[in-house]
């Protein structure tokens, strides 16, 4: 099988060390790190709405009113999804005041990534997480809302077997649903910054 580089390990590369962007006067300033790109404005996440790990609609704006962190991956991915995801299970446990903090991974494999399939996957790291999948068509078009990036590699003949290749950055989404910073491998103590600040909103 094709074995793909996961964009986030390029991304993680040509990024690392980049000075965080500036906030907008508009909008409270968040602490810089490294490894966070700070949005020079809040961006609005049209709503949009997909199924989660247990079958049922979800709309994005029901999440509003906490911080949000975003991620966008898939069940099979070797690397990448998991080391994230246990990450951000990390960050929800090194403080109380994180707990509320949603985290979403929304699939880039809607062609495997049942509900079901979600459901097993993220209930390795937490039963609190929330795993979101949809048509393929509709997933392309919320990722460039994002400015996330995935496709699906070369399928070995004999097994059928793939990996998507997708942006490994996770999004931090703001009370009234902005995006407003993106963490590219960054440590926990960049991430909890960034949200308990977006917590204090």
């Amino acid at each position: 099988m094709k074995r793909l580089v996961p964009l986030a390990m390029m991304a993680c590369a040509v990024t690392a060390g980049v000075p965080a962007l500036t906030a907008a006067a508009d909008s409270a300033p968040l602490p810089s790190f490294e490894r966070v790109m700070l949005r020079p404005a809040p961006k609005p996440i049209a709503d949009f709405e997909l199924t989660d790990q247990d079958g049922r609609s979800f709309r994005f704006s029901s999440v509003r009113g906490e911080p949000a962190l975003v991620i966008f991956g898939f069940v099979h991915c070797p690397e990448v999804c998991p080391l994230s995801l246990q990450k951000l299970k990390q960050l929800k446990q090194s403080d109380r005041e994180l707990e509320s903090v949603r985290v979403i991974m929304i699939s880039v494999d809607a062609e495997r990534d049942t509900a079901p399939a979600l459901k097993e996957f993220l209930g390795h790291f937490s039963g609190e997480f929330i795993g979101l999948t949809g048509d393929p068509q509709r997933i392309h078009e919320i990722a460039k809302q994002f400015s996330a990036a995935f496709f699906k590699g070369d399928s070995n003949p004999a097994t059928g077997d793939y990996v998507v290749g997708h942006s490994g950055q996770v999004f931090a989404i703001d009370k009234a649903g902005n995006l407003r910073a993106e963490f590219y491998d960054a440590s926990l103590e960049a991430m909890a910054g960034v949200t308990r600040a977006l917590l204090k909103e």
